[in-house]
């Protein structure tokens, strides 16, 4: 793998002749338009100048939560709550044992497989966020439900890894929610490792943004089964600043963490905010990921915006990416 790779972390802004009538098209038709959205995507991706293109900004799904849970029995989905950036979910209620109806993001694998792309990390959400975005109304506590996910979602991981066959496989489990209960530590650790229990061949990546207090993600990194941590960054460190990154200061935490453990873990850092429209300039960027480097080794550091960003037109999507892009490029010309 090369050195500062450069990978997407999850979703794009949609075309309109998708987003548009996303839920009205029938099923055949929708998988011809979405295909055809995300080999747009990828076009962009990949002139932006990413290594890692992600499954193309996620042009198969609405969003992270009901995606999964519209595929699963003993979920009833109801009306809409707010997640972020007057963004929108439908919360559904448990209200009996919950089972896979079908595979979420097979779809996905198979056009990849097709279109013969090794570069990809498909992101699926978490077990403790589809715990903890859901209403419970039959499991006897919220440990026992992210438990419950975490078996659907080991049997979601199960069958990507088999339909995208050998080579290793890149699984980013999303999990938004994990840090917003410090008192449930242990239930993000049980169910993640829940999630990836006995799976062989895949590199497990776990994303968290907008955390309060990574360290109580790092504290429970030694017993959790993930090689990669895509963090948010860029949101908390300010644009004027010289010198010290303040919003970076985190990245010490997490090598202070990883130099603990016998096994390797990399840090994927968050280096433009997906929150705004303001173009992270090059040198801004650049003195970013230098910052990193202080701490983390140039081969267990990947760099990759602060989340997904469909929050932002595709056209601001793909600028964001090429500053990325080439902020890396400069960097990697001096190592």
């Amino acid at each position: 793998m090369m050195d500062l790779v450069t990978q997407e972390i999850g979703s794009f802004r949609k075309p309109t002749y998708l987003s548009s009538k996303f839920r009205s098209y029938k099923e055949e038709e929708f998988i011809e338009v979405a295909k055809r959205a995300t080999l747009e995507t990828l076009d962009l991706f990949e002139k932006s100048g990413l290594m890692n293109v992600g499954v193309g900004g996620e042009m198969f799904r609405w969003e992270m939560y009901e995606h999964p849970i519209s595929r699963m029995e003993g979920v009833e989905i109801f009306g809409p709550v707010r997640s972020f950036d007057n963004r929108y979910y439908n919360k559904g209620s448990v209200y009996g044992d919950i089972l896979r109806k079908k595979p979420f993001h097979i779809e996905e694998v198979h056009l990849f497989k097709e279109l013969k792309k090794n570069n990809i990390k498909i992101p699926v959400t978490g077990p403790y966020t589809l715990m903890d975005w859901s209403f419970n109304d039959h499991y006897k506590s919220r440990e026992e439900l992210a438990m419950a996910f975490g078996k659907i979602m080991n049997e979601e991981i199960r069958d990507l890894k088999s339909a995208w066959g050998e080579g290793t496989l890149q699984i980013q489990i999303d999990e938004p929610a994990a840090t917003t209960h410090p008192e449930e530590m242990k239930i993000v650790l049980d169910s993640v490792n829940e999630s990836v229990k006995g799976i062989e061949g895949i590199e497990t990546h776990l994303h968290v943004c907008y955390s309060t207090d990574y360290g109580l993600l790092f504290d429970i990194a030694p017993s959790l089964n993930v090689s990669v941590y895509n963090l948010e960054f860029a949101n908390r460190d300010p644009i004027s600043q010289e010198g010290e990154r303040k919003g970076y200061e985190d990245v010490r935490r997490f090598k202070e963490t990883a130099d603990t453990m016998t096994r390797k873990i990399s840090l994927g850092l968050g280096v433009t905010d997906i929150h705004r429209d303001y173009l992270e300039p090059i040198p801004l960027i650049r003195e970013r990921i230098e910052y990193a480097l202080k701490y983390i080794e140039p081969e267990r550091l990947r760099i990759n915006p602060d989340c997904g960003l469909r929050t932002r037109s595709r056209e601001v999507g793909f600028e964001k990416l090429r500053n990325m892009s080439l902020a890396r490029d400069e960097v990697a010309k001096s190592l």
